[in-house]
This record gives structure tokens, C-alpha cells and sequence, in this order.
């Protein structure tokens, strides 16, 4: 295999873009679809017989995750579905993941996913950061993907806390200034990238944003029953290279949750996510 796509065969139909998944069995599911609608032959038992797998219900026990991949046969399968070798590389650290024994090889594979996947998220440029100005601009953006032909005041409506229909209004134009959404023929709102990252930066806009956003979170404990929210606490006593671990962790869950929210395939509403660690206490031998 050499490092860019094979060329598709007549009548083939594009496979799912890999990189859009953390859930190998997912994509496997996804791609044997759209083989199997173009290719009838591309079954459950000619893909045993191609991989060499013991019996032709192998497959879909993967599928269902009750069966394990081993290397060799993930080697195989990336052969079969067509993979270069960078989506094969990316499947084979998506097969490991799955797979890993314990949190700690977990979060080594998943970090090997984010870096493979970091190169294909397109980041925020500097003059774009005014997105961060206002929490509802934010909101905004990702509400288009429920209700993408919703007028400004329709959206300012859906928001909780509600806003004005003229702040949805000069959300709207940010965001299309920045080009971060855009109208396509039929009048309908969209965002111009799926997913975008804020990469490692920081400054003023993302603060104010931050702060904003806290702001909401303490309101929504009176704003919305249990039921609508998550909101815990957790006083504990840590060492610095503990509370580095923590930190560490608390990354791995940003990014699952956000792979988790990628993958979401029937969405009902915009969720703010904030989590937070910080000293509320130093010993003396700190201070001092």
C-alpha cells in the first residue's frame, strides 16, 4: 500500500473518512454498509474467508463487541476496506485503544489518536477569536447544526438563558464575518467547519469566555432540574505530580467527550461542558 487512497473501482461509492472516528468498530460497521450496498458479494462470510477468520460470525461479533481484533487481522481488515497506510496506521491505534487493558494504556492510545487527528482539525486563527466575546456566539454556532434554517429570533428563544433576537442578529454577523458560518441558496445556516480547535492558545477573549461560561454554570443549578444537568464537587489533598495526573486525565475526558459529541448521530440540544481543578489551599512549607 503506498500512502495516498486507491483509486476507486466503478461504481464504488466514497468509504466513511476514518479520521472522523474514535470507535473502530463504528467505522467498520459504517464502511461494510456502503460496500455491501454497492458490492453484494462483500458479506459477512467473504470477509471472513479474505481476513481468515475462523468462522463467517466472527465479523459481526466484532461489530457487536463481543470479539477482539488481533493485529494481524486488523492489519487485514485495513487491506480489504482500502486503507493507505496513514488510515491504516490511524485504524491500527483505534483497534489498540479499544483494546487497551487498563486506563493508563488507554490514554496512551487515545493521545496517539489526538495527535493523528489534531493534524486534520482546522484551528482558530488569531483574527478569529472574537467568537469567544459573547457565550451566545458560541452557542449560536453549534445550535445551527439543530436548526439550521431558525431565524435570529427563533435562536435567541431556544438559548437558555434566552437572549434578544438583536444579540442572535449580531451573533449571526460575527460569526459570518469570521467565517466561522455562512448562508448557503436556500437561506440555511451552517457552520464552515464541522469542528474547530483553539489549538494550545490563550488570551483575554478565551478568558472572558471562560468566565462567562462559569457564570452559566452556577446559574443552572436553579435554572434546570437534576435530571438536565451534571454538577459535582471533589475537595481532596494532592502532591504536585499528582495533581498533574489529574490534569492529565481531565484532558483524555475533554477529548473522549469531544470525539463522543463528533460521533453523535441524533443531537437534541448544545451542552456547555466546564471543568474545573484548582487550589484552595497551599501547606506551609509551600507558602513559606
Amino acid at each position: 500500500m503506498n500512502g495516498s487512497r486507491k483509486r476507486s473501482a466503478p461504481g464504488d461509492v466514497a468509504p466513511p473518512d476514518i479520521f472522523a472516528y474514535t470507535d473502530y468498530r463504528l467505522y467498520l460497521a459504517q464502511a461494510w454498509a456502503e460496500r455491501k450496498r454497492v458490492d453484494p458479494k462483500f458479506s459477512h462470510r467473504f470477509i471472513a474467508a479474505k481476513v481468515g477468520f475462523s468462522t463467517s460470525a466472527f465479523f459481526g461479533k466484532v461489530l457487536a463487541g463481543s470479539a477482539n481484533l488481533s493485529p494481524s487481522a486488523a492489519l487485514k481488515l485495513a487491506e480489504l476496506f482500502r486503507l493507505n497506510r496513514a488510515e491504516t496506521r490511524y485504524f491500527e491505534h483505534l483497534v489498540l485503544y479499544a483494546q487497551a487493558k487498563g486506563p493508563e494504556e488507554r490514554a496512551l492510545f487515545l493521545d496517539q489518536i489526538v495527535t493523528w487527528r489534531r493534524k486534520r482539525t482546522p484551528k482558530l486563527e488569531s483574527d478569529q477569536m472574537g467568537m469567544f466575546q459573547s457565550w451566545w456566539i458560541v452557542a449560536i454556532r453549534e445550535l445551527l447544526d439543530l436548526e439550521p434554517t431558525a431565524d435570529a429570533p427563533t435562536l435567541a428563544s431556544l438559548l437558555r438563558p434566552a437572549i434578544t433576537p438583536y444579540q442572535a442578529k449580531q451573533a449571526l454577523e460575527v460569526l459570518e464575518g469570521l467565517g466561522l458560518a455562512c448562508q448557503d441558496d436556500q437561506g440555511r445556516w451552517k457552520k464552515t467547519e464541522p469542528v474547530l480547535t483553539t489549538g494550545v492558545a490563550e488570551g483575554p477573549e478565551i478568558d472572558e469566555f471562560r468566565r462567562q461560561t462559569m457564570a452559566l454554570g452556577l446559574e443552572a443549578m436553579d435554572r434546570f432540574e437534576t435530571a438536565d444537568r451534571s454538577i459535582s464537587t471533589l475537595t481532596v489533598t494532592l502532591s504536585a505530580s499528582t495533581f498533574g495526573r489529574v490534569r492529565d486525565r481531565l484532558r483524555h475526558l475533554r477529548r473522549e467527550i469531544l470525539d463522543m459529541a463528533s460521533e453523535e448521530s441524533d443531537p437534541d440540544r448544545v451542552v456547555q461542558l466546564n471543568i474545573q481543578a484548582f487550589p484552595v489551599a497551599f501547606s506551609r512549607s509551600r507558602v513559606g
